[in-house]
């Protein structure tokens, strides 16, 4: 499971990383593709965060009752990563949308990101990797 969560990780950070090099080669306008590139990404992070939220975590927390602190930074940190896919998409879906703002926006995203599946990835592949606990 930590492997699979750490190639997920992985493909939004090349995602990302291929949105913002999109974005700082465009010139004065953003492509229709490259909007839709972008809105696909930032949907793709809402679903695997809602999938972690109400399938993953609380299953998580039932066989690791320690790990309850690290999951409810979790989930608050989704929260302030969906506010900032919130401000890039605004960016982008704007009839004028300026590279410079859409730039600025991925950024920050990207950082908070990083900051995020950095953190979820110390703490939770050791567990999900670890063999399981025989309980009887």
């Amino acid at each position: 499971m930590g492997t699979a969560l750490k190639l997920v990780h992985d493909a939004f950070r090349r995602e990302l990383a291929l949105v913002r090099q999109e974005v700082a080669g465009a010139g004065t306008a953003l492509g229709a593709q490259l909007r839709m590139n972008c809105l696909t990404v930032c949907r793709g992070l809402a679903v695997h965060h809602t999938g972690e939220d109400t399938g993953v975590f609380p299953a998580l927390v039932e066989r690791h009752p320690a790990l309850a602190p690290t999951v409810a930074r979790l989930r608050r940190e989704h929260e302030t990563i969906a506010a900032l896919v919130e401000d890039l998409r605004a960016v982008v879906v704007a009839d004028r949308a300026e590279p410079v703002s859409v730039l600025a926006e991925v950024d920050r995203l990207v950082a908070e990101l990083e900051r995020h599946l950095t953190y979820e990835e110390e703490r939770l592949i050791p567990v999900l990797d670890a063999p399981p606990v025989d309980r009887g």
